[in-house]
């Protein structure tokens, strides 16, 4: 799941041949963290083309299995805290209906589902075999379908709410424009995303992001390469004043934004334009 690491190669020792492209240590060893980064960016450069929305999907069908429990586990729980304060801040202006984009399993929706029970709640996500988890957990109204083509007509709800999946987008502008479409007049777009926390906590999470994590998941599932693309698709989301001029280039008006966890995680909270 989980901003940018400093990326420096050493340089060889002197008369040391090495193969063209490979850094080596002082030991004269390769350069391991250079070459973890490097095919972290090749992971993500191979997701991010022209079928990049076949590839993610194939990604989270891949991860669907144990999908709650890498949250639980690489999050160190924290995302329960994280959707709770998300949920409170859209249960606060009562909706009447409310689409949650990105769904996965169903945490966000279910926790709208319960808080605001008179509410019609919709839970929409491209991955089926997160929608049918989200549907055995007691999710009434799940959608599949592609956040950069929502199948709803204009003004259909009064908030919308995205948690931790801008980023896997591979067109965030269209993306926010399709929420602003589905949006009422005034509506309420409350969005949940890691973002690089200041320093020095930034060292530690670079090293638990691009590093810890993914070794503990390949060791674990096998499925290393899956979580290197998530951690460089976190590194690439943009900085907040970046992503407050994406949301206001798609007509969505900031109203506020909470940062949480030492600067981990940022609530964004957003009222469309009249």
């Amino acid at each position: 799941m989980f901003g940018g690491s400093n990326r420096r190669g050493s340089h060889p020792r002197k008369n040391q041949s090495r193969r063209p492209g490979q850094s080596r240590s002082r030991q004269g060893k390769p350069h391991l963290h250079h070459h973890f980064a490097q095919r972290t960016r090749e992971i993500y450069c191979q997701l991010n083309t022209s079928d990049h929305a076949e590839r993610v999907q194939t990604l989270f069908s891949d991860l669907a299995p144990s999908y709650d429990c890498y949250n639980r586990i690489f999050s160190l729980g924290l995302d329960i805290f994280w959707r709770k304060r998300l949920v409170e801040t859209v249960a606060k202006t009562h909706p009447s209906t409310v689409l949650d984009v990105a769904c996965g399993s169903g945490d966000v929706t279910l926790a709208l589902q319960q808080t605001l029970p008179a509410a019609q709640i919709t839970g929409l996500d491209f991955c089926s075999a997160l929608l049918a988890q989200a549907s055995a957990r007691g999710v009434k109204q799940v959608v599949q379908g592609d956040a950069l083509h929502l199948p709803f007509s204009d003004g259909s709800f009064s908030a919308v709410t995205l948690a931790f999946g801008l980023r896997n987008f591979s067109d965030r502008s269209k993306a926010l424009l399709e929420i602003h479409r589905t949006l009422q007049s005034g509506g309420l777009f409350a969005l949940l995303e890691f973002t690089p926390p200041p320093y020095p906590w930034n060292l530690f999470w670079n090293f638990y992001l691009f590093r810890f994590m993914p070794w503990v998941a390949q060791l674990l599932t096998r499925q290393g390469e899956s979580f290197r693309y998530l951690a460089e698709s976190i590194s690439r989301f943009p900085k907040p004043s970046a992503l407050h001029h994406e949301l206001h280039a798609a007509g969505l008006k900031l109203l506020f934004a909470r940062s949480m966890s030492l600067g981990l995680v940022r609530l964004t909270v957003c009222r469309k334009l009249s």
